[in-house]
């Protein structure tokens, strides 16, 4: 009995272990440097501007082909 549950536990860990495997870094990542910005109180009609800054971590070309702002 304690084989079988071993066995069942040894089973369990690696089919566990596949999707781990795909956490790796191939393919395109984003790693985005401040995912918030605050602009303070602006004056209606003041042009406000920031620089997100955005960067492939991944081992293929990022494309970006939809941004909305929130």
């Amino acid at each position: 009995m304690k084989r079988m549950v071993l066995m069942s536990m040894v089973m369990a860990g690696l089919l566990c272990a596949g999707p781990l495997a795909a956490l790796d870094n191939k393919g395109p990542k984003i790693e985005v440097k401040e995912l918030r910005h605050d602009f303070g109180k602006v004056v209606q009609g003041t042009k406000a501007e920031y620089v997100l800054e955005i960067k492939n971590v991944g081992s293929e070309q990022l494309i970006i082909e939809k941004v909305q702002p929130s």
